[in-house]
């Protein structure tokens, strides 16, 4: 009988809730015009990202890249007969990496992008081209859409996975669950909340002060 053990660290199950919450709030504020929240919100995101990426080389097992990075051919294998694993499945690494390649985009392309009330434009518009900031800010409109879509598959896929083979949704929450396979090696969460507040300090320092005082 398969024991429950702990399997996800504070740093993964931090960054994946948090990132739920973060676009969710980035999609509402953008459509209600709500800019300087927004861009907070961005500069939140985007620090915790990058912490999420330096994690991904450093972490838990269950965390790195390497660990679930599979080969195309895996991926689909799986998908077409999908079995209980301990951690990431060989098809998440690449629903994993579109979402994430989508968000980093997401944030590149608002920093260059034009506030319609010329308040708060992207720290990157008094420097770009016209045309450069013109084709950022019709992507920023055009990816948010492309995101959202992605992270609908992705919670539709997750449901029925949870719900047909094995469920991953709670241990995201609880961070333990059935030790399928074995080799799990965590590490203290410390270093990714370090240089998550070390980001967060950065970016707010850069930009923060001036969007705060609009709140």
């Amino acid at each position: 009988m398969s024991q429950k053990v702990k399997i996800w660290d504070l740093a993964v199950r931090f960054f994946h809730w948090s990132q739920v919450l973060l676009i969710a709030g980035l999609w509402y504020t953008g459509e209600e015009g709500m800019i300087a929240l927004h861009q907070l919100l961005a500069y939140s995101l985007a620090a915790l990202v990058v912490s999420r990426l330096v994690w991904g080389v450093i972490g838990s097992s269950t965390a790195k890249f390497s660990r679930f990075a599979t080969t195309p051919v895996t991926a689909i294998n799986y998908l077409r007969k999908p079995y209980p694993v301990t951690g990431h499945n060989p098809a998440s690494f690449y629903m994993i990496v579109l979402l994430i390649v989508l968000v980093v985009l997401q944030l590149l392309s608002g920093l260059a992008t034009l506030d319609n009330n010329y308040i708060n434009d992207g720290p990157l518009v008094s420097l770009l081209p016209n045309y450069w900031v013109e084709l950022a800010s019709d992507f920023h409109k055009m990816n948010i859409n492309v995101l959202l879509i992605a992270v609908a598959v992705h919670v539709v896929a997750a449901l029925w996975h949870s719900a047909r083979v094995h469920n991953v949704i709670w241990p995201l929450l609880t961070g333990k669950d059935k030790l399928v396979n074995k080799g799990i090696k965590l590490k203290n969460s410390a270093a990714f909340f370090v240089l998550f507040v070390f980001m967060l300090a950065l970016l707010y320092w850069w930009q923060g002060s001036k969007l705060m005082a609009q709140l």
